[in-house]
């Protein structure tokens, strides 16, 4: 295993306790790691980071927050291909309640502006891409700037490639799709592993966000 350790200064774990941010999120805290999983990948406030694919927004939120006035968070709603996710009304929502006024919307990964992002994450979405992973990974790499970076969070599984009756995706595909497109592996985490999980239930199940999950950090050749 490879293991990256930042020695920058930790994050501002406040930020957890906004009182904008739903009670259903907080109560996922302790689970998702997110203070972690962002330190883990080098994210500083006054950055431009961009958040994949973010589902109800826990991440924008929390993104939104940490990188201040000075930062910028672009948030990607659609897969190269495809259209955009369904929480898109969602997440204008939650943009206007809790004035996330660093926030910016786009709609698939062409486009984002190019050589403009700091770091990316795709946390637990990364499986569902819709086309060809190739031109999915050169569009975000094209939107990185030169050593930026890319944080991988996804569901484990000991089954080769991916296993559609769990829903999971084998953390090798991942790394060499990811290493064969631009990219060097910088590093992987074991903050978000769960030894009692035996990779059988799927992954939209109970105990969504304790199940075995990788953490992989790519940076931009």
């Amino acid at each position: 295993m490879i293991l990256f350790v930042s020695c920058s200064k930790p994050l501002d774990r406040s930020v957890l306790d906004d009182p904008a941010r739903p009670a259903e999120e907080k109560a996922q805290d302790d689970d998702r790691k997110a203070i972690e999983v962002y330190n883990f990948l080098g994210i500083k406030p006054g950055m431009t980071v961009a958040d994949l694919w973010p589902g109800g927004g826990y991440n924008t939120h929390l993104l939104s927050r940490l990188m201040g006035e000075d930062g910028r968070v672009l948030c990607m709603m659609g897969f190269y291909g495809g259209g955009r996710y369904k929480t898109l009304d969602q997440i204008e929502a939650r943009i206007a309640n809790s004035n996330l006024s660093n926030v910016e919307l786009f709609n698939t990964p062409a486009d984002l502006p190019p050589n403009s992002i700091d770091v990316m994450v795709s946390i637990r979405n990364y499986h569902d891409a819709t086309a060809p992973r190739d031109t999915l990974i050169a569009e975000l790499r094209t939107s990185l700037k030169k050593g930026g970076v890319i944080g991988i969070v996804d569901v484990a599984t000991d089954r080769p490639g991916w296993d559609e009756e769990t829903h999971r995706l084998n953390e090798q595909v991942v790394i060499d799709e990811f290493t064969a497109n631009g990219f060097t592996l910088q590093g992987s985490s074991d903050i978000l592993r769960n030894a009692r999980d035996d990779h059988s239930i799927m992954g939209f199940d109970e105990g969504r966000y304790t199940m075995d999950r990788y953490l992989l950090k790519f940076r931009k050749n």
